[in-house]
């Protein structure tokens, strides 16, 4: 008998749920409310031995529970040790709420939030490129020759943000030379 791994067995009961019209977690209920508690045929055991075999069926079930626990609790502490491990100055309050939105859904924290970082890094790359851009196309300052550009309405009009900034002084004296309608 070929054997079936997880990734088959979570397909089937994901379509079985589909064919059910069912959420996966209403199936899920359902399969243990209808098969989990189940019982064996007991019929013609002695009482004694019924409640002792009832008794170690509910302490297997409890022993597996503590397994999964701790197999979940495990699995999260080797998670954070790898986060610790690549991102060591990271404190878990700097982590953004989009991260832990990733990590909720079943994605890695570490992968999670190496994914924001490049993310955020490919923005600030996109940004300086605009911003460089814009500087190149922007009108320069008309000089009159003299240690000081000229700065008119229309010149300042067409400058960017940062031109602007960079160009206050300058800007606050032509001002007093302009004509306001």
């Amino acid at each position: 008998m070929k054997r079936i791994n997880n990734e088959q067995i979570l397909d089937r009961i994901y379509d079985l749920a589909d064919e059910a019209g069912m959420r996966i977690d209403d199936f899920m209920a359902k399969l243990e409310a209808d098969y989990g508690e189940r019982l064996p045929d007991l019929e013609g055991v002695p009482q004694e031995i019924a409640d002792e075999l009832l008794s170690a069926r509910e302490v297997k079930k409890e022993q597996k529970k503590q397994n999964r626990i701790k197999q979940s609790e495990a699995d999260a502490e080797a998670e954070i040790k790898r986060f610790r491990e690549l991102f060591p100055e990271t404190k878990a309050e700097e982590i953004p709420d989009e991260v832990w939105d990733s990590v909720a859904q079943g994605e890695s924290l570490a992968g999670a939030y190496a994914l924001f970082l490049i993310a955020e890094e490919r923005l600030k790359e996109r940004a300086s490129d605009v911003n460089d851009r814009n500087s190149r196309l922007s009108a320069k300052a008309v000089s009159d020759g003299a240690t000081e550009p000229v700065f008119t309405k229309e010149l300042v009009e067409k400058m960017s943000g940062k031109e602007i900034k960079n160009n206050y002084k300058g800007i606050l004296k032509a001002m007093k030379n302009w004509k306001f309608n």
